[in-house]
């Protein structure tokens, strides 16, 4: 069987091209006895690494080691019985797959334990003949009381390692267990993960792929079936993906091996890699589809519509809201401010948020195209300000994103109309106090800069237009102002004036 490119579920070394593992400085900590977190946005190889540890160390003599998922107990909420039943079940389920019978735990372990995962730990580990190291997966999925309850008995047990309870322990999630922040409803506030498990020693963020590790990556299907990449396409996957992992195989998969693959008789140069990368952004597929089910919570609506317009928002919980999408992996810290985390994100967001809209809009892009299969980008912003002036309402009526609603209308609009025959590209980032979009068509280009109008918005503006321009190397592009404001005079709504 030929390996391939896995983008779901955890990688098996002889089904799936992957990346080798160190594991040297997790078992440093193993080593000393701690209790540590990891913790990285879904779909990055949490899992894997976590089972590949596992299997690594129970090869040795040293160590007895499980590796357990609790999210199941997750549909408990705040029934800590039930939680601690189901934690318990998953315990035992794993030891059986796992672990030779010499290592699982006697009926004796199960019996009068009052529902609470940690008895049954402490009577396991007082069993086994070496020290128990757990890997405790999705804990950060648990719910208010019930997940308050596996912190702290994991707390309480602390003191009885290693001989009454694990060794050492990794939990394993999305976010840092100081940003936790859970609802108890037995004491009717909020409790800080921390102060809840305060014996955390440290947090490793498990970081995505490096550009090495992306050429490693597919040059192990280049040994395989001699297919090659350019020097470019490789340079593309990794700038189009900032080494997402799931991004980084699910290109490959398409390049290589889905609908559309190329012959691997073939060299995939960056074309090839652009062409799979709309091919992911327009099926949308789990992983993104998970991506822009995000879109619609508050506190992620708060720091992506201040990246969509250029500007930082004002809010006493933007930091607890910047740290959150961080840990989701949806943004970044980056050279400009606050950006989305990579530039297929980047494209998926607006389009998700704008594709009713473009549903919508009863657009015809053949209505636009001139007889050569050119753009024809005046009749296109014509329309557009005639639009504006017929269905104001998309933008004055919009109940989300309302900061963002002209640009996202404005977005759409081009979308609806660009699909097809061409592609958008766009760059935008919190505080860089504008919008970059670029619309590539028939072997022409044309660029806009989006603001917001203020006093300053024509002359920074001006100054932005000119130096996005000069980096594209074209000679005229567009500025276009929106007024947030109610329209009082609508002859005045899209007004355009020439700047040499």
């Amino acid at each position: 069987m030929k390996k391939f490119f896995n983008t779901a579920g955890a990688c098996v070394p002889e089904k799936h091209y992957m990346l080798t593992n160190d594991f040297t400085n997790l078992k440093k900590l193993i080593d000393n006895e701690r209790y540590f977190i990891l913790h990285a946005p879904r779909q990055t190889g949490k899992t894997t690494l976590m089972l590949q540890l596992m299997e690594h160390i129970n090869k040795q003599d040293q160590y007895i080691a499980l590796y357990i998922n609790v999210e199941v107990a997750q549909a408990w909420r705040n029934n800590v019985i039930e939680v601690n039943k189901t934690i318990i079940n998953e315990l035992r389920i794993q030891t059986e797959i796992y672990l030779p019978i010499e290592y699982q735990p006697s009926a004796a372990c199960f019996e009068n334990i009052n529902n609470e995962f940690s008895v049954f730990l402490m009577r396991w580990c007082l069993e086994l003949s070496k020290p128990l190291i757990l890997f405790m997966d999705e804990v950060d999925a648990l719910i208010g009381d019930g997940l308050i309850s596996v912190l702290r008995q994991l707390r309480s047990g602390y003191t009885k390692r290693p001989r009454a309870f694990p060794h050492a322990l990794c939990m394993i999630g999305l976010r840092d267990i100081r940003d936790y922040r859970i609802y108890s409803d037995s004491s009717q506030r909020y409790i800080v993960g921390g102060s809840a498990f305060n014996i955390k020693e440290k947090s490793i963020r498990l970081e995505d792929f490096t550009y090495e590790q992306v050429k490693e990556l597919y040059a192990q299907h280049t040994e395989a079936t001699g297919q090659n990449f350019t020097h470019h396409a490789l340079q593309q996957v990794f700038e189009l993906t900032q080494g997402q992992p799931w991004l980084v195989n699910a290109l490959a998969r398409e390049l290589c091996f889905d609908d559309y693959a190329i012959a691997w008789e073939k060299t995939i140069n960056k074309t090839d890699v652009n062409n799979a990368a709309e091919i992911l952004i327009k099926r949308r597929d789990v992983h993104l589809d998970q991506l822009a089910d995000k879109l619609t919570e508050p506190r992620v609506e708060r720091v992506i519509q201040s990246i969509l317009i250029g500007e930082e928002i004002e809010n006493t919980n933007l930091n607890e809201d910047k740290q959150y999408l961080i840990d989701l992996g949806l943004i970044r810290l980056g050279k400009q401010g606050l950006e989305i985390a990579n530039p297929i994100y980047r494209e998926v967001i607006p389009r998700e948020l704008t594709a009713y809209r473009q549903d919508m809009l009863g657009q015809d892009p053949q209505w636009y195209v001139k007889d050569d299969g050119k753009l024809n980008i005046k009749k296109v912003l014509e329309a557009y300000i005639e639009f504006y002036k017929e269905h104001s309402e998309l933008v004055t009526k919009r109940k989300t994103y309302t900061e963002a609603a002209h640009h996202l209308l404005f977005m759409a609009f081009l979308q609806r109309i660009v699909n097809g025959g061409g592609y958008i590209s766009r760059e935008y980032a919190a505080g860089l106090g504008r919008v970059d979009l670029c619309i590539d068509f028939a072997e022409e280009r044309f660029a806009f800069e989006l603001k917001l109008s203020s006093k300053k918005a024509l002359t920074e503006g001006t100054k932005q237009l000119i130096n996005y321009l000069h980096r594209l190397s074209l000679d005229s592009g567009w500025l276009i102002i929106f007024n947030r404001k109610a329209v009082e005079d609508w002859d005045k709504v899209g007004e355009r004036q020439i700047i040499e």
